[in-house]
């Protein structure tokens, strides 16, 4: 991605452009963007931050391992339902009143985390979270859809990718050393805070980039357009491929807490420098998609990203069942993939949204939602078939790295349609 970024045009919606969409210009674009990376990045940190205190929780709550990670997969899994339903009601009261609804929610939720007394609490409150914070996902890319032409997108993503890379990396550093000073509660009050700052600024600064629907909500006109779309091929296995590569992270995120804090000794505020050492690496394949968006093709792009990422799956699988596992060779396999991730994320969004002509925040919330709910799904499989080892984590990574060369190789056979 570029240092800077700068669209010379901004291409109108393709219907109904309300007049203060009307006066967004390339100099309040960056601004938009900037909205975008802050109010997703609280709900980012609402996951990374507190992923060092799952193994703590476990003694805490004095449960076991699997009903901890639960808290983490069943807020993923919920996270991806909800946004079938955020994307209309973006489409019904406009992209602005929903997000600013949603900080609302999430400010609420994390100090009902704070507060859980047991463990069922905190997993009831962190699936609320998940369903509120599953707006900012939706909402994000339903303005860069509205805004940006396919190249102008593939630019606009890599740039939101690099930004928010910075958000996953910082997150659970901060949380680690708020976890050994401050105790988990704090992680959840410093989530608040952000949804509150994040409120302000969307309230004061994002302009609307639709005009509201009335006939949005209608559930006979939402079916369809989710059947539309479903029987989209580029749409549906575009999205699916994004929901891989993110169950990819989401295994690591879920899983590796425990295998590296239990089985190599890392204490809980050195672990978070592991994980933004993969998150680094999504940093710098995001630069890469950035500088070559304008010269490559997309599917030139995104080939790369899944062929990068099979060689780090592999490269994990190698070094876990010849016996050389440490947790500097775990992280590095996981770096290779998450380079490659910087290059399907900033391509395969647009892929899968060019052949869609209207209701950009249902079509954003669908891609969105199979997104997030197969990477949810990978979620809650590495928290059930927990073992107490690496293994669970190695062989859902090469599942899901088989499923996404598959979904690739059929992906080059698509001819664009529109649903």
């Amino acid at each position: 991605m570029k240092d800077s970024y700068g669209p010379t045009s901004v291409r109108p919606p393709a219907r109904h452009p309300s007049a203060e969409q009307a006066s967004v210009n390339p100099a309040s674009i960056r601004l938009v963007v900037g909205i975008i990376v802050l109010a997703s990045s609280t709900s980012i940190m609402s996951t990374d931050m507190y992923s060092p205190s799952l193994p703590d929780l476990a003694r805490w709550f004095e449960t076991d391992a699997t009903r901890v990670q639960l808290t983490i997969s069943l807020n993923l899994l919920a996270f991806g339902l909800a946004q079938l339903i955020h994307g209309p009601l973006s489409d019904r009261f406009g992209r602005k009143p929903v997000l600013l609804s949603s900080l609302v929610a999430v400010a609420i939720l994390c100090v009902a985390c704070a507060f859980a007394q047991s463990i069922d609490q905190l997993i009831i409150a962190r699936v609320l979270l998940g369903t509120a914070a599953a707006a900012e996902a939706v909402i994000g890319l339903a303005v860069i859809k509205d805004l940006y032409d396919e190249t102008e997108q593939m630019r606009a993503l890599a740039l939101l990718g690099m930004v928010i890379a910075v958000t996953p990396a910082i997150a659970p550093i901060l949380g680690g050393y708020l976890h050994v000073n401050l105790g988990w509660q704090s992680n959840f009050f410093v989530i608040a805070a952000m949804a509150v700052l994040s409120f302000g600024i969307v309230l004061r600064y994002l302009p609307e980039s639709t005009t509201p629907d009335p006939l949005a909500l209608q559930p006979r006109r939402i079916l369809s357009g989710y059947l539309r779309l479903l029987h989209n091929a580029e749409f549906v296995i575009h999205s699916m491929m994004l929901g891989i590569a993110l169950g990819l992270i989401f295994v690591f995120v879920t899983g590796a807490p425990f295998v590296f804090i239990e089985n190599h000794g890392v204490s809980p505020d050195r672990f978070g420098w592991y994980q933004a050492a993969i998150v680094v690496a999504f940093f710098f394949g995001s630069l890469l998609a950035s500088r070559v968006a304008g010269s490559w093709p997309s599917e030139r792009l995104l080939s790369a990203g899944v062929l990068i990422i099979v060689a780090g799956a592999a490269a994990l699988c190698l070094v876990v069942l010849s016996g050389l596992e440490t947790s500097v060779r775990l992280t590095c396999s996981y770096m290779i993939m998450t380079f490659g991730m910087g290059c399907v994320f900033s391509s395969a969004p647009s892929r899968a949204l060019r052949s869609v002509k209207e209701g950009s925040g249902t079509a954003s919330a669908l891609l969105s939602g199979i997104e997030q709910t197969m990477a949810g799904l990978a979620a809650v499989a590495v928290s059930l078939l927990h073992n107490g080892t690496s293994a669970p984590l190695t062989w859902l990574t090469f599942l899901l790295a088989a499923g996404l060369y598959t979904l690739w190789r059929y992906s080059l056979s698509l001819v664009p349609r529109a649903p």
